[in-house]
């Protein structure tokens, strides 16, 4: 029996691997995704808003298109300045509730504990459509939502809301934050 023979690894080797330890410790540390959902109590407000904010990214087109044209550039500044006057008014009327991607095989386990009705399955469902919203507005959601508030409000908001809270705990799952290279990301070096 020969004895066993330790070599040391090339440089080049040692390190890369260095390198895959950093790289490996970013993605480790790389937070989930997440996607907000907004929700306003003045609809008038919001809409105010929305049309400041169109208006001031007008106003500051057209003075980009013509820097030399001072009364452009007065007008882009008096209509960002309208837009921060009446931002803190809608922020302030705006509640914000974000829903966070689920780690690992969480969402996989979370549709197996609400399993779809025989009825739901017919239809195409995934999952039991009575239980599994607010279970995954619960769990997904940043706040220390319960999965009674998430009934709760899943139970009395209208229909357009209900959606989008969950829509948005679902948007959270189905978040890509990666790109295959396309042409579009940085380069290897």
């Amino acid at each position: 029996m020969s004895a066993a023979v330790h070599t040391e690894p090339p440089a080049k080797a040692v390190a890369a691997d260095a390198h895959w330890a950093q790289k490996m410790a970013r993605l480790k540390a790389r937070a989930a995704a997440e996607v907000p959902l907004y929700l306003w109590q003045d609809q008038a407000l919001r809409e105010k808003f929305e049309e400041a904010r169109r208006l001031a990214q007008r106003a500051r087109k057209h003075a980009e298109a013509d820097p030399e044209d001072t009364e452009l550039a007065k007008a882009a500044d008096a209509a960002e300045k309208a837009l921060e006057e009446i931002r803190a008014a809608h922020e302030a009327d705006c509640e914000v509730l974000v829903f966070r991607a689920l780690p690992g095989d969480t969402f996989t386990k979370l549709v197996q504990r609400h399993p779809p009705t025989e009825e739901q399955v017919e239809s195409g469902s995934d999952w039991n459509e009575d239980t599994f919203p607010a279970a995954l507005v619960a769990a997904a959601s940043v706040d220390p939502m319960t999965e009674d508030d998430a009934a709760e409000l899943l139970a009395t908001w209208g229909v357009a809301d209900r959606a989008a809270l969950f829509q948005a705990a679902l948007s959270a799952q189905n978040t890509r934050r990666s790109d295959w290279g396309k042409g579009s990301g940085p380069t290897r070096g």
